[in-house]
């Protein structure tokens, strides 16, 4: 389904990344792994790419830097010639209770921002330049069930979620015929490091909560959005541009 497609991974170290850049290996495309600082966890995410099937390398940048969003692109083509899929998966937040206005404060914003949403915008305005020129290429951007609804870690996170989905609106139509722009919104996601280091974290009340909101009774997990990844990155959805696909269970509905 993917055999030799070229497809840019962005948070590719751990999570979500992870899973989709496996599950994309898995179908033969050939992978770029990026990540920002845990070299040694994307080293074992090129690691299980290439044990999946595929090819892969892994490439340090910030997407929230508009030069290292160049540099990725471009050591992406030159490296396997082209780049049909980009997966615009980094993103960052910040725990902060929605009562606590004072806590998001205009450094919050701003970091959150550049990462999750000018970084998906540096990254596709060099991927779309390229695809442009090959006449084909499809963008897959991760907002959340946070964007969707005023729920999440923070305000300032799910109102960079928000853009997020309208970005990949605004793409899709500027972008079209050529690249086709599509979005994935997770649920609750189980087996990622989101909640690595919280204070007076509970994980299993956490999970217990998760599943009682979630009609489908279960918390999502890496290899449910990856499977979205590979549909929205393959032929199977040619004439889908523009689209938010919701992989959370069911929860957005309550």
């Amino acid at each position: 389904m993917m055999k030799d497609k070229v497809v840019l991974v962005t948070g590719a170290s751990v999570g979500i990344g992870r899973a989709a850049a496996i599950a994309l290996g898995s179908q033969g495309a050939r992978v770029v792994v990026n990540y920002v600082q845990a070299e040694d966890s994307a080293r074992e995410t090129v690691e299980a790419v290439i044990a999946a099937g595929g090819q892969a390398v892994a490439c340090q940048g910030d997407v929230s830097r508009e030069a290292d969003a160049k540099r990725l692109v471009d050591f992406t083509v030159a490296t396997y010639g082209r780049l049909d899929v980009l997966v615009n998966n980094a993103g960052i937040t910040a725990f902060i209770p929605f009562s606590d206005l004072d806590g998001a404060t205009a450094e919050v914003w701003d970091r959150l921002y550049r990462t999750n949403v000018e970084g998906a915008f540096f990254c596709s305005r060099e991927a779309a330049k390229v695809m442009k020129a090959q006449g084909k290429g499809s963008i897959i951007n991760l907002s959340s069930r946070a964007g969707m609804r005023p729920v999440g870690s923070s305000i300032p996170y799910s109102v960079s979620k928000a853009a997020v989905l309208h970005l990949t609106q605004c793409l899709a139509v500027t972008l079209a015929p050529e690249v086709r722009v599509n979005c994935i919104s997770p649920g609750v996601i189980d087996n990622t490091r989101w909640n690595a280091g919280r204070e007076n974290f509970d994980p299993d009340a956490y999970r217990q909560n998760a599943e009682s909101i979630t009609p489908l009774a279960r918390m999502g997990v890496p290899e449910d959005i990856a499977k979205a990844v590979l549909y929205l990155a393959s032929e199977d959805s040619s004439f889908c541009t523009g689209v938010n696909l919701p992989v959370d269970g069911g929860s957005v509905l309550l």
